[in-house]
C-alpha cells in the first residue's frame, strides 16, 4: 500500500497543480459524512467505506487515476481497507496519508467542518463580489401582507418543496425557473429567490440578475431565516412552474449564452462526446444532465449523471472528484446548461463545455439513450457475491435454529438498523467490519451477514472470507421481504457503538442548530469580505 504523509500532503493541496478545482486527481474522506461534516481536510470529497463499489465509478471513471484517501487514524483501518477495495476493483495508483486526519491535525495542518464546503465558500464569495441584494424575513412578510405583487420561488429540489417551504412559495427547482425569467419580468413587481439557507438561494439571485430579471431579491437565510423569525411553513405544497412562453426561453438561451461564451465555455459536438464517453475508462469525463427529472427519466445519456444546475452548483465536490477532468453540461438546448457552465467557469474548473444541441442532437445522430435512473450495477458485486454463501429467509431461520447457529451481523446504515432488523442480530457498521467482527465472533464461528439492502451484505461477506472466516453466508432477501419473514425488532441494539453516519441537517433539528449554521456559513464569506475592502482601498 502506498503513503503519504500530512507535510507532502499539504504540499500537493497547496500546489498550482493540486489546488481545487484543477487537480486530476482524486481526494476522499472514507469517514462516515457525519464523522466528516464535524472536521476534514478541505476539498476532500466524502466517500464513505461502504459505498465505495456504488460510486467510485461515476466519481473515478478511469482506473488509472492517482487516488489519495484517508480515514479518522489512531487505529482506524477504513481506509486501508479502502484502498484494498479499490485495488481489487483494478484501481492502480491509491495512496492513503499516513495517521490519517489526527495525523493531520496534529501536524497544524487546516481543518474545516461542514459539508460542501468550496461551494459554500464560492456562494458567500458571490454574495460579496457580485453584491447580490437580499431581504429578510419579516421585510417580506410586511409586503406579503400590503398585497404587494411578488413571486417568491423555491430554488431547492421537489423534495424539499413539499417538505416545508414558505406558503406562498413556487416549486422552481435549480435553474428551471432560468427558463421562465421574462415571463417573471412581466407577470411581478418582485422576485424573491429562496432556498433553505443560503448558497443556492445566492446563486440563483445572482443568475436572475445576469438573466435581466428586475427587482430581485435573495431571501436572507431562506427558509431557515423564516422559521426564526417565528413565522410558519407550510407542507405538501403543489404550486409549481408551468411551461415557459417560447419568447422567454428564447430570451433565457441566448442571455445564458453570453453569460457562459464570455467565459470561455466550449462546445461539444455529439459524436466528440461519443468518442470520449468511449475512452472514458482510460480519461476520466464527467457528463451532468441539468435538466429536471422528468426529462432525464424520460431519455439520457448513458453514464450522464442527473444533476441539475442548482445541484450542481452547490454540491460540487459530491460529484468532482477529480476536477481538473472535462465535464459536459446536458440539456434540451436551452439556458440550464449554460448557466451551470457558467457558474463552474466562474469556480475555477478548467474544461467545461456544453453538449452542442443538446439531448436532440445527441438522438439525430443515431446514439442511444436509456430511461429511468438508470443506476449502474455496484462495481465487483456478482464477485463478491460468489465468494460467500447466500441464504435465504428460510434457509436463515433453520441455521439459526440449528446445534450451531450463526451470529447475525446487520450491517446497515443506523437509520435502516433503527427502523428494523432481525432480531438478536448484532450492528456492525459496514465501514467498521474488519475492525470489530473479533469483537463478536472468531474466524471459525458461523457468520451469518444481513442488510436492509443485501448488496452490501453480500460485500460485507466477501471481505470476511477474504479476513479467513470459515463459515460465511449472507441473506439474499431485502429488507421489505425479511421483514415479514422473520421475527424482527426496531431501536439499535444495545451494544451498538454510536455512528454518524447521516448528516446532521440543520432545519430537521432546533432553531440553535439552524443559527450554528448560518453563522457558519456567514464565517466563510468573512474572508471575501476583507478581500473586497482591501481591493476598494487600492481603487
Amino acid at each position: 500500500m502506498k503513503t503519504i504523509n500530512a507535510t507532502k500532503l499539504d504540499e500537493m493541496l497547496g500546489s498550482s497543480e493540486g489546488a481545487w478545482p484543477v487537480r486530476k486527481w482524486a481526494f476522499f474522506d472514507v469517514r462516515e459524512v457525519g464523522e466528516s461534516q464535524k472536521g476534514h481536510i478541505s476539498t476532500a470529497t466524502f466517500l464513505p467505506r461502504r459505498m465505495i463499489e456504488y460510486r467510485l465509478s461515476e466519481l473515478v471513471s478511469a482506473p488509472a487515476t492517482p487516488i489519495i484517501l484517508y480515514d479518522d487514524g489512531e487505529g482506524d483501518i477504513r481506509a486501508s481497507c479502502a484502498a484494498k477495495t479499490m485495488a481489487d476493483l483494478g484501481y492502480t495508483d491509491v495512496t492513503c496519508l499516513v495517521g490519517g486526519y489526527a495525523g493531520w491535525k496534529q501536524a497544524g495542518f487546516e481543518e474545516v467542518t461542514g459539508w460542501n464546503v468550496p461551494s459554500k465558500d464560492f456562494g458567500e464569495q458571490v454574495l460579496v463580489t457580485s453584491n447580490v441584494p437580499y431581504l429578510n424575513s419579516n421585510e417580506l412578510a410586511g409586503r406579503l401582507e400590503a398585497g404587494e405583487n411578488i413571486g417568491i420561488f423555491d430554488v431547492r429540489t421537489p423534495g424539499e418543496f413539499r417538505e416545508a417551504s414558505l406558503p406562498a412559495s413556487v416549486c422552481a427547482p435549480s435553474f428551471e425557473w432560468a427558463l421562465h425569467a421574462k415571463d417573471l419580468n412581466d407577470n411581478f413587481d418582485t422576485i424573491v429567490i429562496h432556498c433553505a439557507g443560503r448558497t443556492r438561494s445566492i446563486i440563483g439571485a445572482a443568475t436572475a440578475s445576469l438573466l435581466g430579471l428586475k427587482n430581485l431579491w435573495s431571501l436572507e437565510n431562506g427558509t431557515m431565516g423564516w422559521i426564526l423569525s417565528d413565522h410558519e411553513l407550510a407542507s405538501n405544497q403543489t404550486r409549481v412552474l408551468g411551461a415557459p412562453s417560447e419568447e422567454s426561453l428564447s430570451d433565457s438561451a441566448e442571455r445564458a449564452q453570453e453569460l457562459a461564451e464570455s467565459l470561455g465555455v466550449k462546445y461539444m459536438s455529439p459524436k466528440e462526446l461519443k468518442t470520449r464517453l468511449d475512452d472514458r475508462s482510460r480519461n476520466s469525463l464527467y457528463i451532468f444532465d441539468a435538466r429536471d427529472g422528468d426529462g432525464y427519466q424520460q431519455e439520457h445519456i448513458s453514464s450522464s449523471i442527473w444533476l441539475p444546475g442548482g445541484q450542481a452548483c452547490q454540491r460540487t465536490d459530491d460529484f468532482a472528484a477529480v476536477p481538473g477532468s472535462p465535464i459536459v453540461f446536458v440539456d434540451d438546448d436551452d439556458a440550464r446548461a449554460l448557466v451551470t457552465a457558467y457558474w463552474f467557469l466562474r469556480m475555477g474548473f478548467p474544461d467545461v463545455s456544453i453538449l452542442k444541441g443538446g439531448i436532440k442532437a445527441w438522438q439525430d445522430e443515431g446514439y442511444i439513450v436509456k430511461t429511468g435512473r438508470d443506476r449502474p450495477e455496484p462495481l465487483g458485486l456478482e464477485d463478491a457475491k460468489a465468494r460467500s454463501v447466500a441464504l435465504d429467509c428460510a434457509d436463515l431461520q433453520k441455521a439459526v435454529g440449528s446445534d450451531n447457529p450463526p451470529i447475525v451481523i446487520d450491517v446497515g446504515a443506523s437509520k435502516r438498523v433503527a427502523a428494523c432488523h432481525i432480531q438478536d442480530a448484532k450492528w456492525i457498521p459496514r465501514g467498521y467490519l474488519e475492525a470489530q467482527i473479533g469483537n463478536f465472533a472468531d474466524k471459525s464461528k458461523p457468520v451469518a451477514v444481513t442488510a436492509w439492502e443485501p448488496q452490501q451484505a453480500a460485500f460485507a461477506a466477501a471481505a470476511l472470507a477474504d479476513a479467513g472466516y470459515q463459515h460465511v453466508t449472507w441473506l439474499t432477501a431485502p429488507g421489505k421481504e425479511w421483514k415479514e419473514a422473520l421475527p424482527t425488532t426496531t431501536g439499535l441494539p444495545e451494544d451498538a457503538t454510536e455512528v454518524a453516519d447521516t448528516l446532521a441537517i440543520p432545519y430537521r433539528e432546533s432553531k440553535e442548530r439552524m443559527l450554528e449554521y448560518l453563522e457558519w456559513e456567514e464565517e466563510l464569506g468573512k474572508k471575501h469580505m476583507s478581500s473586497a475592502a482591501k481591493q476598494e482601498t487600492v481603487k
